[in-house]
């Protein structure tokens, strides 16, 4: 049986004045290439949630973020639990904090090398493959109406 490592992570929905959510492709670079998925990735040693979405955010796509909304905590272990080993014996539980922020139709989007292909995507044509926990998040995002989704 294989250990778990909670990791802290984030994540944030862009959304569009047509309520389209940004989603990158993960490069060969990192784990899980060819998915779809939200902006984010891990809270570094020292750092808050907000100050990592920022920081993610303007790293994977070259969007500056101010102010986005809490929408929801995720640990949910069908979902956030790596399906296959990080190394031997181990596996990773993402413990995930969630913003949205409403960007401008005109925000340029600059991905870095973690991203191999990026667009906006409506919730009724999401992209197919996904990280499993993400289409979720990208619902959630969309409904949020400022009870904070726990789970």
């Amino acid at each position: 049986m294989s250990s778990l490592v909670p990791i802290a992570c984030v994540n944030v929905a862009l959304i569009n004045a047509h309520r389209e959510i940004l989603l990158t492709r993960r490069s060969e670079r990192v784990r899980e290439p060819g998915r779809w998925c939200l902006p984010g990735g891990h809270v570094d040693r020292g750092e808050g949630w907000l100050q990592a979405a920022v920081r993610e955010t303007q790293e994977e796509v070259g969007i500056t973020i101010v102010k986005p909304e809490f929408f929801g905590l995720y640990s949910e272990p069908e979902l956030s639990v790596t399906e296959v080993e990080v190394q031997p014996g181990v596996r990773i539980q993402f413990l995930c904090a969630a913003f949205r922020l409403f960007v401008k139709d005109d925000a340029k989007v600059k991905p870095n090398n973690e991203v191999d292909d990026w667009d906006w995507f409506s919730l009724d044509n999401l992209p197919d493959p996904m990280l499993k926990s993400h289409p979720l998040r990208v619902k959630d995002a969309l409904r949020f109406d400022g009870e904070v989704f726990l789970k």
